[in-house]
């Protein structure tokens, strides 16, 4: 993960994903102050700057912001649902600003479930467009998704088929759906269980590892994780001893994330990986802590596996 700075930019949208964690609230981040957070992250040692909303292709002066931060040496990603991005001209004038990586969200490989999920029956084939316009011009592209009970069944098909049809994509990131949002308050229908997506989740984790594609979870325990505790964003942060800063446009303000510790259950006092391991998110709401299971594997292997790694 590296030590990295997320920049709300707008909290508009051209799409209503059901499960938003970053709902439209009509903010926006005035560019002056957008270049100083951009500014203070380096002045940080963040090794580099996520900007991010909302949809943050509907702010404005993005290409501006993000040329500020290539004249200052600062790495700079953009995440998005890759709508306006499917445009040639629009993507070539981020480009052209300086960007050379996008994270693009993909919920599902399946137009009707796409759809459902964001309100957009034209989401799919604009993401297609987008990941086949990168695709040509050689940008680098992560793929983000967010696990929900709507696509926890298929995680593994979108997964192979977003890497037969686009083959420069080689990061997949995965995180459990964050049900303390109001979005998801609001329909509890898209929250998962772990077991109903851990068949999928694995299949889709060793599907990657045999095509050569790195990936990373976030809110996921390790015992939901097979043979891949090495791969879990917050073990990672853990072990590095990594940190993380989200400058939000509502009430939170300013979030700093270095503890990476959530709920543990009575089974993660049997556990052998509790000291690397998270825990569960929203443990005793959304998510049954009842569902964890005490693993007994060596510690120190997935830790000798993070230390390896070169990412």
């Amino acid at each position: 993960m590296a030590n990295l700075g997320y920049v709300q930019v707008v909290r508009r949208c051209n799409q209503r994903c059901r499960f938003c964690s970053n709902p439209v609230n009509e903010r926006e981040l005035p560019l002056a102050r957008a270049k100083r957070q951009v500014d203070r992250f380096r002045r940080g040692g963040y090794d580099g700057v996520i900007l991010t909303g909302g949809e943050p292709t509907l702010y404005a002066p993005l290409a501006e912001l993000i040329a500020h931060a290539a004249r200052r040496g600062v790495a700079c990603r953009v995440i998005t649902n890759g709508q306006r991005t499917a445009d040639p001209s629009y993507l070539d004038g981020l480009l052209a600003a300086g960007l050379s990586h996008l994270h693009v969200s993909v919920h599902s490989h399946r137009k009707a479930v796409q759809t459902d999920l964001t309100g957009n029956p034209d989401s799919l084939a604009n993401i297609v467009r987008t990941l086949a316009l990168t695709g040509r011009r050689r940008v680098g592209v992560d793929v983000n998704q967010t696990i929900c009970a709507q696509n926890a069944d298929h995680l593994h098909l979108t997964a192979r088929w977003l890497c037969e049809r686009f083959p420069h994509l080689r990061h997949f990131s995965w995180t459990y759906l964050d049900p303390l949002v109001e979005r998801v308050a609001q329909d509890p229908s898209t929250v998962p269980t772990l077991k109903s997506t851990k068949r999928s989740l694995l299949l889709a984790m060793r599907y990657l590892a045999r095509h050569g594609r790195t990936f990373r979870l976030e809110k996921v325990p390790l015992c939901y994780m097979g043979e891949f505790g090495d791969r879990s964003t917050e073990t990672r942060a853990l072990v590095k001893g990594e940190r993380r800063a989200i400058e939000f446009l509502d009430e939170r303000k300013r979030h700093r994330e270095a503890l990476w510790r959530y709920g543990k259950a009575p089974a993660c006092g049997r556990c052998t990986l509790t000291s690397i391991c998270a825990g569960l998110w929203d443990m005793g709401g959304a998510y049954d802590p009842a569902e964890l299971v005490a693993q007994t594997s060596d510690p120190r292997t997935v830790v000798r596996r993070i230390l390896a790694s070169r990412a």
